[in-house]
């Protein structure tokens, strides 16, 4: 099944025209044929009704009236219709169907000699079964094999002629008790095939012409109508790629429902992200409150209460189930707002967020003097939100800036259809024994190695959600590398 229209729009289009022009042609020709055909047709039948009046039969013969003026004036028409041709491309004769003998033909006005060559007439397989009629029968026939069957082979010419088609009008008289006699007027119609044959040769080159020129045009009307469902498919092809985020060009009125329909679906999607977001916030903030509340009364009831008492105990543990939610909270919130792998988005450059990111964290270790370099140009861009990727890099870059000893080195490079991106510094490292544990959902921040990690879960769980993989390796500078491999 062909999967492009243009293809579908091609073949039917093509294939339909074509087979229009082939029976438009077909049937010229065949009325074309016909039309020649009727004509002679007429033709020998005012040739066959013309010799008939000036043919007489006594005892048992036909020969022309024996007045001089009919005879000059049956002679005269003879020769006006070609009739005693001697290439027999034109004949007229009488024929006793009993015998098959020619008893009187056109072109020797009575019985033949004897001297002449009974091949040199053409004799016709015609049925003898029609009924007698002033009216001739007409019949399309090749003539029988001559007695000489040699003569084929001698002379090309005479080959020709039998192998060739004659058109012959036939009437039936029966001569009480003379017997059966038929009255052939015959013609080649060697000249119609020929004219047939070259306007098939006429027609082949019309057609392989129009075929071209249907090609071409059919060419030109795909481009032409196929052409905005080209620009809409790239229009969604760059939505899926994230390089924009409606559809915004102008399209036929057929395609402006889709249009509508996939914008719909994209600010649908967007508003619903933003809903989301706006719902968890609400939430967050509501339980801020009562959180603060309960944290306040629990901190009054710690200084009342001495640290070896039943309620200090009890205290405590309220204390660090309130500081469990606000991390149960801080943690579901994010994770919420992380935009997941089928959502349409833009793709988004690292470079700017990691020169913000660079500037914001040389000012927060100040103290601190570390190299901080970024080898990451313009063209590195991947498809995450913004907020995702300014989650995702503060947290890594800023564990990296935190542990650091002298060197934070950012990298990216393309793999594939994926952006890849290693945070290197030189500090301690990850721990030797299993560091992939780090990422697991769950991990609490005191199960880790000294501080390292935190945010990892959070990260994984970015990462994780627009098709992507987080790696924990070993630095170049024999510190800790987090390689994150990023859809573009």
């Amino acid at each position: 099944m062909l999967s492009s229209l243009r293809s579908r729009q091609l073949i039917s289009g093509f294939g339909v025209i074509m087979v229009g022009i082939l029976m438009l042609g077909s049937m010229l020709h065949w009325f074309s044929y016909r039309y020649k055909i009727d004509q002679e047709k007429s033709e020998l039948t005012e040739i066959s009704y013309n010799i008939l009046g000036f043919l007489s039969f006594e005892d048992g013969k036909f020969d022309v009236l024996k007045d001089s003026d009919m005879q000059e004036k049956a002679k005269q028409m003879i020769e006006d219709y070609d009739l005693n041709d001697v290439e027999q491309n034109r004949f007229a004769y009488v024929i006793d169907t009993a015998t098959s003998d020619i008893i009187w033909s056109a072109s020797s006005f009575g019985k033949p000699s004897n001297l002449v060559d009974p091949d040199y007439y053409l004799y016709f397989n015609l049925g003898r079964d029609q009924e007698a009629s002033f009216k001739p029968f007409f019949a399309q026939l090749k003539p029988r094999a001559p007695q000489d069957p040699s003569i084929l082979d001698s002379d090309p010419t005479i080959k020709q002629k039998y192998n060739q088609e004659y058109l012959l009008a036939a009437q039936n008289f029966f001569q009480d008790p003379y017997g059966h006699f038929q009255f052939i007027v015959g013609e080649s119609i060697a000249d119609i095939d020929k004219e047939m044959q070259d306007m098939r040769q006429k027609f082949a080159i019309l057609l392989f012409l129009s075929a071209v020129l249907v090609l071409i045009a059919q060419l030109a009307l795909s481009f032409w109508v196929v052409a905005p469902i080209k620009e809409f498919e790239n229009e969604v092809k760059s939505i899926e790629a994230g390089e924009r985020e409606s559809i915004d060009d102008h399209y036929p009125e057929e395609l402006i429902p889709v249009k509508n329909a996939l914008n719909g679906l994209l600010s649908y999607e967007k508003g619903q992200k933003q809903r989301y977001k706006d719902s968890l916030d609400d939430l967050a903030h509501s339980l801020k409150t009562p959180l603060a509340a309960m944290q306040n009364q629990l901190d009054l009831l710690a200084r009342e209460f001495i640290d070896e008492s039943p309620a200090s105990t009890s205290i405590k543990v309220f204390d660090a189930q309130i500081a469990r939610m606000r991390e149960i909270i801080s943690h579901q919130l994010r994770r919420a707002m992380v935009t997941n792998q089928g959502a349409m988005i833009l793709s988004q450059p690292l470079r700017p967020v990691l020169f913000r990111l660079r500037d914001t964290l040389q000012k927060v270790y100040r103290d601190k003097p570390f190299e901080f370099r970024i080898n990451v140009d313009e063209y590195a861009k991947c498809r995450m939100d913004a907020e995702d990727m300014m989650e995702l890099l503060g947290n890594l870059v800023n564990n990296a800036c935190r542990f650091c000893q002298d060197i934070v080195e950012i990298s990216a490079y393309h793999e594939g259809n994926m952006l890849v991106v290693d945070i290197d510094d030189d500090g301690m490292g990850f721990p030797t024994d299993n560091p992939a544990k780090l990422l697991q959902r769950g991990i609490r921040e005191d199960s880790k190695s000294e501080g390292q990690g935190i945010g990892m879960a959070v990260s994984t769980e970015i990462v994780s959600a627009i098709g992507g993989k987080i790696e924990l390796l070993v630095s170049p500078y024999v510190g800790a590398r987090v390689r994150l491999h990023l859809p573009v």
